[in-house]
């Protein structure tokens, strides 16, 4: 364990929910990018916050947005509430900043949180861009860490539950605290390991076996709305199975996103030697921290370079 001192503005953007903002000495920045982690994080969590900070833009600020579903509460929230939360964080931004550009970035399952935001029906108050970085799959995630009959039974279970008007149950501790680091409900379990043959559940956007349909309901619906995105693939992601060609998943999504209108940073691709939180301090790192400055950069200056 350690200690970790940062400068900031504690933001409550809505009654029980906050958001800190990294600040800088002299600087004053007009946008915002707005960061949300993965399963079991939160504010100071992921290894680059405070480089990627300092690396922006004067005109932007990096923010840290908690959810209901940060640290252990994701094992009874959704993606459709979290985008609910997030549409609260991007209002408040806006109003304490009228006409500046706000971009959204998400690690891990926070890319769920970003797609969704961009393509989802509904009213919700637009960004600027979204930035996906190590956008996995849960499925294919949990898969590599549960036996095979494990996984089949604790699905079974869950599903189960949901037939018996009981999805906002918890399951069993068994089921996901040891391995997943928080109690889940049968809900989102079976949202996060999204079984088959229909593979339906509500956090399967990014699985490597789904097919180009599901990728166009999703990155294309993003497309359509005219929103720039970066995608940034981790080359040496722990979470992602060794047969997945992670070079040809990136180009399937660019490629739905792109076809449906819209426009994809320069920058977007395999982060090379990059690990599923760009945790070591080096090329990697460095090579992250100048992409995402590029393209928010770009969309603050409405330069944007496309791939």
């Amino acid at each position: 364990m350690s200690t970790i001192k940062a400068p900031g503005i504690l933001h409550r953007y809505t009654t029980n929910l906050v958001a800190f903002e990294h600040t800088r000495d002299g600087i004053s920045p007009n946008n915002s990018l707005l960061f949300v982690g993965g399963l079991n994080q939160g504010f100071l969590t992921i290894p680059y916050a405070q480089d990627l900070a300092a690396a922006l833009p004067p005109s932007y600020s990096f923010v840290e947005v908690l959810l209901s579903s940060a640290f252990s509460g994701w094992g009874h929230s959704s993606i459709s509430q979290d985008v609910y939360e997030l549409g609260q964080c991007v209002e408040y931004f806006q109003s304490l900043r009228p006409g500046g550009k706000v971009v959204l970035m998400g690690n891990s399952t926070g890319c769920q949180d970003v797609l969704c935001y961009l393509s989802y029906e509904g009213s919700r108050p637009k960004v600027d861009g979204g930035i996906l970085q190590a956008p996995v799959s849960d499925r294919e995630a949990i898969q590599m860490i549960y036996p095979a009959e494990e996984y089949k039974r604790y699905n079974e279970m869950a599903q189960q539950r949901v037939k018996e008007g009981k999805g906002d149950h918890m399951l069993p501790n068994e089921v996901s605290l040891p391995l997943l680091g928080a109690r889940v409900t049968a809900d989102r379990w079976l949202s996060l390991a999204s079984p088959a043959p229909e593979h339906a559940g509500e956090d399967d956007l990014f699985s490597s076996d789904l097919g180009d349909g599901r990728f166009r309901s999703t990155f294309g619906m993003a497309g359509k709305r005219g929103v720039a995105l970066l995608i940034l693939f981790s080359g040496n992601d722990g979470f992602v199975p060794k047969a997945v060609d992670k070079q040809a998943l990136v180009a399937r999504m660019e490629k739905a996103f792109v076809d449906a209108g819209g426009q994809l940073g320069g920058g977007s691709g395999v982060l090379l030697n990059a690990s599923h939180t760009v945790k070591d301090v080096g090329e990697a790192r460095d090579e992250l921290l100048k992409r995402v400055k590029n393209f928010v950069d770009s969309i603050d200056k409405g330069t944007l370079r496309t791939n």
